[in-house]
């Protein structure tokens, strides 16, 4: 296993050759599968972590393959249930709610201690959380804590005395937390990772060292033992883990590869068990989903683009309503993903009982022209230069060269393609060095706030520059709001405010769709597209049991 994944590759590119249409993959109870059937001996499981992570701390970290990392080696006071993402009990074996839903009192499990054998205490969660929310810790996802009284002030630098956060530790199992106003969501918040504890004793003595492989320390259900930098992490159970005895696997073996073409022939190779959602070309689904290891589902995610709100001509509303009115989203859906996933217009998904979105964005080719006419360039004449700026990846790719048509026939203005590396693509994104990026968002919790949020003034995560004083109040108004009916109306008038005054071009709601091996079990589709490893097994009788334990798990 520790052989470069080069030498891996090599075999799967013979297997799957220049067409999968070619090949036919192998048959069992009746049912055809994508590629080797061949499971890894003893309870191993290798997976496509994606891009190789840009940070390993909980606290700062946003990108998806940083998630999938924490989440192996760190553990909150809370964690998804597997199927449903409920809150489940985990450094905390329980928890009260007042009556006036404004305080959470977490009980702390007896004996927890961090993989070096340090003792977990109240402490570490509360000093953790203030961390995160430190202004000097540049933490991506602080405005995740405003709800907890005295976190926005810390944060923004309106105040400056971290024990100002209503964050207390009676003793050193109890953690005390006092929110601003009853906030539907809070326990969900706790399973995300921003909301992990850290070792502290860690980062005080190495600082922002303490997360290379020789230092790091977590709490999680595995502990990091393996990293070669753009090949792969390796995690085995860790012996210090309070559920110890309920991990069943053995190992874990994450490679970080970006190339959708790649990650799907070592699938089809036998060389991975499972390649996760967003990382199988679009152009091959058509012809896996009889598979019976192709699983997909609606999820909570937006593939979109942003325009740059500080930068002129995207300082202009004219031209930002051009732009976005000008893109044949049904037509990406339909010719390029393979109605893979569903064109979409708004800025929040779908899968919020009780929220009716506003009107979406729509394809108006005359509109967008009386638009780009009213923002001072008739028929594209005297359009500055422009760029789209994207990631490594093929449908980046063709997505951007999809737009970049459609604006020169509907438009007549002439787009550049901008390619990054995964690194770099962020620095400019969060720099705003950027004229019109390629984004995607993943919801952090069951809410539309998760998406709403993004747009607001101070969120780390806005990206674009945007800034509009009736949004903010309406976010905060909503933020203050207890009854759940009045609530959902103010945020769908911010999105529908969002969607007029277009700082983002929302393209598609994201699918699961992804491929896994039939013997891996405990790995569920789900709408957030969390998955806690610790309950995953591998299992070696799969034969036995098919069809009926696939079809359960589809």
């Amino acid at each position: 296993m520790r052989t470069p994944i080069l030498v891996a590759l090599s075999s799967a590119i013979l297997l799957l050759g220049c067409s999968p249409e070619l090949a036919r993959g192998p048959e069992v109870n009746g049912r055809r599968y994508f590629g080797s059937l061949a499971a890894p001996g003893g309870q191993i499981l290798r997976f496509n972590l994606g891009t190789e992570p840009e940070l390993r701390d909980p606290g700062a970290m946003s990108g998806q393959p940083d998630g999938r990392f924490a989440r192996l080696v760190f553990e909150g006071l809370t964690t998804n249930d597997p199927r449903t993402l409920e809150p489940m009990p985990a450094q905390a074996r329980a928890w009260e709610l007042s009556s006036d839903g404004l305080t959470y009192t977490f009980h702390l499990r007896s004996g927890l201690v961090w993989s070096d054998g340090t003792p977990i205490t109240a402490h570490d969660f509360a000093w953790s959380w203030r961390r995160v929310l430190d202004p000097a810790t540049a933490a991506r996802n602080a405005s995740l804590m405003y709800p907890i009284a005295g976190a926005e002030a810390f944060n923004k630098g309106e105040s400056h005395d971290p024990a100002s956060v209503a964050i207390a530790t009676p003793d050193d199992s109890t953690l005390v937390v006092t929110l601003v106003q009853p906030t539907a969501y809070f326990l969900f918040l706790t399973t995300y990772y921003a909301f992990m504890p850290v070792p502290r004793h860690v980062v005080e003595r190495f600082g922002t060292r303490w997360t290379l492989p020789q230092h790091l320390v977590g709490n999680g259900a595995f502990k990091w033992t393996y990293w070669r930098q753009n090949d792969r992490y390796e995690f085995e159970p860790s012996p210090s883990y309070w559920d110890r005895a309920n991990v069943k696997l053995e190992r874990i073996v994450a490679y970080t590869i970006d190339d959708l073409n790649t990650c799907t022939n070592l699938y089809k190779s036998g060389a991975i068990d499972w390649n996760p959602s967003g990382y199988i070309p679009s152009s091959y689904l058509g012809y896996m989903k009889p598979y019976a290891d192709y699983r997909t589902g609606r999820y909570q995610g937006l593939f979109f683009y942003s325009f740059n709100c500080t930068r002129p001509p995207f300082d202009n509303v004219w031209v930002r309503r051009a732009l976005a009115h000008a893109v044949d989203r049904e037509a990406i859906a339909r010719d390029l993903l393979k109605g893979s996933r569903d064109a979409w217009g708004n800025l929040v998904p779908s899968g919020y009982p009780g929220y009716e979105s506003p009107s979406p964005m729509r394809y108006d080719v005359a509109y967008a022209r009386e638009c780009l006419t009213r923002a001072g360039y008739p028929g594209g004449k005297g359009f500055p230069k422009t760029s789209i700026l994207f990631n490594t990846s093929e449908d980046g790719r063709r997505i951007a060269e999809a737009i970049q048509a459609m604006w020169k026939r509907d438009l007549g203005i002439d787009v550049e393609l901008a390619n990054q590396e995964w690194g770099s693509y962020l620095q400019a994104t969060r720099a705003l060095q950027y004229d019109i990026a390629r984004r995607s968002w993943i919801g952090d919790y069951l809410d539309p706030n998760t998406f709403l949020h993004l747009l607001t003034s101070d969120d780390g995560n806005n990206r674009c520059g945007w800034k509009h004083p009736r949004y903010d109040a309406l976010i905060n108004e909503a933020e203050r709001t207890l009854d759940p009916a009045r609530r959902f109306a103010v945020l769908a008038e911010a999105e529908s405010l969002a969607i007029d005054q277009a700082p983002y071009l929302p393209l598609y709601h994201y699918s699961t769709i992804e491929l896994v091996k039939p013997w891996v079990r405990g790995l569920y589709s789900n709408a957030l597209d969390v998955h806690p490893l610790k309950h995953v097994w591998i299992d070696h009788q799969w034969r036995e049991h098919e069809p009926l334990a696939a079809e359960q798990e589809r």
